[in-house]
């Protein structure tokens, strides 16, 4: 409606600016003397059927617009709301965008999932190849725009994430940073599928506490390896340089001699470097061999032999230079790695991963186990990130439960000390923290502490919160626990 009023509205004022037009050129060719020089008109020749008609269609003119724009006002309103969908398809556009290019995916999962990143973790000086990162399918039941923005903009010190704000030191402006937002925004799960996730993350942190001494022995084996690396790293980086050597030879010649399948690699460079990849295979420089077939242009489906044959000599000499500068290190690389080791053997010895669940039931649930276990994957999957230190990183490098990180130390009956009731501590938990807003015994909230009632149901929130106000968080005395 609003887009025809606003035809006929153009159309009547370029017919009458026509009209005005063609009248000036009509008078201009009857009398070519200029107006200020011509004699002037007298009143019986002005008031004619002319200046009538002027004057009527001014009147039409005003009535049509008397009437055209409230009629055009009516359709302001879905204007304007076309408007906002239409910049807001505009922001998702861009934070889609802004997703891909700072590869937030490739930490969170492409899907909004969660997943792992790398790390180097302080404590051991050791690569943690697998450190948990959050979901942010259901970021917002746990945190409202502003306490998402902020970790956004200012990251989380001694993790992963990075800060990505220019006010924390990032490459993003504050209008990519809603666009990112609004990304994260339209892929939330609902509540029902949020609630559904809980089954799930329960069964992780009881998969993570039964493997983890088998996860820490691997890690145990991976840096032995690693010692021996660096350790043998002289000789293997000049095998691996002429192996790279080689292999660089027979690339830079491939256009020299016969090419049956058109590739750009001569059928002995193909035969060459076939033999060459698998060498430095087998002498465990890479990970897989590219076979490279003379008659077929394209061994591996969607891969031309020339790509494959490209990137495989790449990967060779770059793992020669990384060869020789471990070596070139070798003395400062190899202390750091048997620290590490070292490390890793004693949280092998700790176990602060494992939990006494029936001393827990013994001491908050009655002797209830079931009770008492569901409480305790129910902390870890979802307070641990925060009230554990290291947790994130792995069971090696996790400290005693509830250790504190992020978040305070919840040991030792701080949340006795900080929530008189455990009503008040259910409300807190339920609801997470306000910034500047007090909490409990002399608590402020920072805005940092997620609200975990939109996820959680009332009886695990509640278990949760028996299990924090107990005598023991992992069935050692708090006193009486070896550091």
């Amino acid at each position: 409606m609003s887009t025809l009023v606003v035809t006929i509205v153009a159309l009547g004022a370029i017919a009458w600016f026509a009209y005005l037009v063609g009248s000036g050129s009509r008078r201009d060719r009857q009398d070519p003397v200029p107006a200020n020089l011509s004699v002037s008109q007298t009143d019986d020749e002005l008031e004619t059927r002319r200046l009538d008609r002027a004057l009527v269609g001014a009147v039409v003119t005003a009535g049509f617009l008397t009437l055209a724009m409230p009629i055009y006002y009516l359709g302001e309103l879905d204007r304007q709301e076309g408007f906002v969908d239409e910049f807001h398809e505009a922001s998702l556009v861009r934070g889609h965008e802004v997703w891909l290019e700072f590869g937030c995916g490739d930490c969170h999962g492409p899907n909004l999932g969660g997943g792992v990143a790398s790390f180097l973790e302080e404590r051991s000086q050791v690569n943690v190849a697998g450190w948990a990162t959050p979901a942010l399918d259901d970021l917002f039941f746990r945190y409202d725009r502003d306490e998402a923005g902020f970790w956004i903009t200012y990251g989380r010190a001694n993790t992963p994430m990075p800060p990505w704000g220019l006010d924390g030191g990032g490459p993003l402006n504050s209008q990519q940073i809603e666009d990112l937002l609004n990304y994260i925004e339209s892929h939330q799960v609902g509540q029902t599928d949020a609630l559904l996730k809980v089954e799930g993350l329960v069964a992780g942190a009881l998969s993570r506490r039964d493997g983890a001494a088998d996860v820490v022995g691997g890690q145990i084996a991976e840096q032995e390896e690693l010692i021996e690396t660096i350790r043998t790293s002289g000789t293997s980086s000049a095998a691996l340089a002429d192996i790279a050597e080689r292999a660089r030879y027979l690339l830079d010649g491939a256009a020299d001699g016969i090419d049956t399948d058109g590739d750009g690699l001569s059928d002995v460079t193909e035969t060459g470097l076939t033999a060459i990849f698998a060498e430095a295979q087998a002498a465990g420089y890479l990970a897989t061999a590219a076979t490279l077939d003379p008659r077929n242009a394209e061994t591996l489906i969607g891969i031309g032999d020339a790509t494959s044959a490209a990137t495989s000599v790449g990967d060779l000499e770059s793992g020669a230079t990384s060869l020789t500068i471990t070596f070139q290190n070798q003395a400062v690389l190899g202390d750091q790695a048997r620290f590490g080791l070292g490390f890793l053997e004693d949280a092998a010895r700790r176990a602060r991963w494992e939990v006494d669940v029936q001393a827990v039931a013994d001491a908050s649930f009655g002797g209830d186990t079931a009770a008492a276990d569901r409480a305790v994957n129910l902390y870890n999957a979802y307070c641990a990130r925060c009230h554990t230190a290291g947790y994130s990183a792995g069971p090696a490098f996790q400290q005693p439960q509830a250790s504190g990180a992020l978040g305070p130390s919840l040991r030792g009956g701080r949340a006795l000390t900080q929530f008189l009731t455990a009503e008040d501590m259910y409300e807190f938990i339920a609801g997470g923290s306000t910034s500047g807003e007090g909490y409990g015994v002399n608590g402020v909230g920072s805005g940092r502490m997620p609200g975990f009632g939109m996820v959680l149901s009332a009886e695990d929130l509640d278990l949760i919160v028996r299990y924090l106000r107990g005598a023991t968080l992992d069935g050692a005395e708090y006193l009486g626990e070896a550091g």
